[in-house]
């Protein structure tokens, strides 16, 4: 005798009102498909993904879909394709998944011809949310608080009923989620969320497989129910996505970045390279010019990030950066897990300082375990860094402090959780313990390491956060970074990587950054006065050297920009490939438009 499901899946489109609560009494939509995997011939009309693939998706003996970690990169999956492509489709199954380190579950709509995903883009991660991949932000959006319960005994499933409603011509795709144990779905949508794209027919439904799954882990499939038809309600609207903010306000750029013009007169040199004695990993670095003589720091660790070896190491020159001295140690590390990593180097009542992360031991954090900070100061008769003790707590500092018109610093940074935060000091005295101030963000930020730099013009105070959505994110503070404002997308572009913030002595704002990827380091430059940019010219581009030695985290980049005006010059550093040193020096000259 057919189970509740099948009846809904194959007759009346009234006997669907119950979980969807919308549909017209008398229609009709048009099964596609329905499978409960009890026969032997249920995967007859299945297909890999993209031919050549061996995607390990099986049927049990218990009857169910299977789906596990295969070798395959790529686009990975078993597909079912429609007999003909649809505008609007529902889609019901029961879910089980395992325990996993990463993604337990990956399902996607095809387009026609099947050469990517289209609108339903839909996964578990390892901490049991059910998300959905945004086509606004490029970003896992969450389908509401959803968890999905971890199956730890195969033969007995923890069953989870989920159901998306889709439209190739709606930005929205309406996902209902019971309660786990339950086929009863709830009357209104669990979420409504963004499709991935849009405008395309879907042509067929695919479950995934290869490396996108955890090596370990496993889904289970039951009762797969597939209809189509206009007859169909429509889905709920997509959210909006968030405002944006217009920190461009130039030409369109270029889709090439190669195209970008190179500042006039532009120097490459390179501080530091690694050897296969030393420290093998460098990331983080920070300049400073003072009495003559350039400074330069950064993280080093023998092999890896963020590991429990990493120590504060740096060089100094005394011919303009041309040589550069052999290596110094500031912050030396711990036995254990307390480390010392990069920071900040700036000039303070006639003293050089610099401000650096130390993390591994105490208040547990998503990122960073008992996150702080230690202030060094360079003793200027015995010419030894000297620690002056922990000056932040649950902020890692990232640009040199800016006096705002309050009389207190402030920097920008990253807190435990890997969320943007502000450290501000009490006045000038800077081994007073800075406060640490979170920024409010937009959930659409999805933040990772949201690295933030900020510049300060009396008490207003700009924040660029590294963020999702292929752009750079802003907060602003009109109160001396007391309180802020909710961060939002920019109208500038920006990979996932770190930025820095500043204005020159000539009054323009500038920033240094990373454009579409981290092959591409740029510097862009506003009117004098304006908190906008509106040019911008590369500073490297093209793949970076490969890394010589292995190393957690290392490929080809130049990224982590940190900049020092200085002598009518800005003088850029950053990692190259997490490995080396490299110095760019631009002639403001050549960057500024009169």
């Amino acid at each position: 005798m057919p189970n509740p499901f099948q009846l809904r899946s194959f007759f009346v489109l009234l006997l669907l009102s119950a979980s969807l609560g919308s549909f017209p009494a008398g229609a009709v939509a048009e099964p596609i498909f329905h499978s409960d995997f009890e026969q032997p011939d249920s995967l007859n009309n299945w297909h890999p993904f993209q031919p050549g693939q061996a995607p390990a998706v099986s049927l049990t003996k218990s009857g169910q879909l299977r789906g596990e970690r295969s070798q395959d990169a790529g686009l990975v999956a078993l597909s079912h394709s429609f007999d003909s492509p649809k505008q609007r489709v529902l889609i019901d199954f029961r879910l089980a998944v395992s325990h996993g380190n990463g993604r337990t579950f990956h399902i996607w709509t095809q387009e026609p011809k099947g050469k990517d995903a289209s609108q339903l883009n839909l996964c578990v991660q390892s901490n049991g949310r059910l998300q959905q991949f945004d086509g606004f932000s490029r970003t896992w959006e969450n389908v509401g608080q959803v968890k999905i319960p971890p199956t730890l005994d195969e033969s007995n499933p923890v069953w989870t009923r989920i159901e998306a409603l889709l439209d190739a011509q709606s930005h929205g795709i309406e996902i209902r989620v019971s309660e786990p144990g339950s086929d009863v779905l709830p009357e209104k949508p669990t979420a409504t969320l963004v499709a991935y794209r849009m405008n395309l027919l879907i042509d067929g439904i695919s479950f995934v497989s290869g490396t996108r799954i955890a090596e370990g882990a496993f889904y289970l499939i039951d009762e797969l129910s597939v209809q189509g038809g206009t007859d169909l309600p429509e889905p709920g609207p997509a959210p909006a996505p968030p405002e944006m903010f217009p920190l461009w306000s130039g030409p369109e750029l270029s889709a090439d970045p190669g195209k970008l013009p190179v500042p006039e007169g532009i120097e490459h040199r390179l501080i530091h390279r690694p050897d296969a004695d030393g420290y093998k990993f460098l990331h983080g670095a920070a300049i400073l010019e003072h009495e003559g003589v350039f400074y330069a720091n950064w993280a080093a660790s023998p092999i890896d990030e963020n590991s429990a070896a990493e120590t504060l190491q740096g060089k100094r020159s005394t011919d303009g950066g041309k040589t550069w001295s052999d290596l110094e140690v500031i912050g030396p590390g711990f036995k254990g897990e307390d480390r010392h990593s990069h920071g900040v180097l700036f000039e303070h009542k006639g003293e050089v300082w610099t401000i650096a992360a130390r993390f591994g031991v105490g208040v547990p954090g998503r990122k960073f375990q008992g996150l702080k900070a230690e202030a060094f100061v360079l003793n200027s008769k015995t010419d030894k860094w000297e620690s002056r003790g922990i000056v932040m707590e649950n902020c890692w500092p990232y640009d040199e402090p800016v006096k705002m018109g309050n009389g207190n610093f402030i920097t920008g940074g990253q807190d435990k959780d890997g969320l943007p935060v502000v450290a501000i000091s009490q006045g000038d005295d800077l081994e007073k313990m800075w406060k640490s101030i979170l920024i409010p963000f937009h959930r659409k930020l999805s933040p990772s390491f949201a690295e933030t730099s900020v510049w300060a013009d009396g008490a207003n105070v700009m924040a660029v956060i590294r963020g999702g959505g292929g752009n750079a994110w802003i907060a602003t503070s009109e109160d001396s970074g007391e309180s802020w404002t909710q961060a939002m997308p920019a109208t500038f572009p920006m990979p996932r990587a770190k930025a820095y913030l500043g204005r020159l002595s000539t009054g323009e704002l500038y920033l240094v950054s990373n454009l579409k990827n981290r092959d591409t380091l740029v510097i862009s430059t506003g009117a004098v006065g304006e908190t906008t940019l509106n040019n911008t010219w590369q500073l490297r581009h093209g793949r970076s050297e490969a890394p010589n030695f292995p190393g957690f985290a290392k490929r080809p980049q130049w990224s982590y920009p940190y900049a020092y005006e200085f002598d009518g010059k800005l003088w850029v550093v950053y990692s190259i490939g997490k490995e080396e040193c490299g110095l760019t020096i631009v002639p403001l000259r050549s960057i500024r438009k009169l």
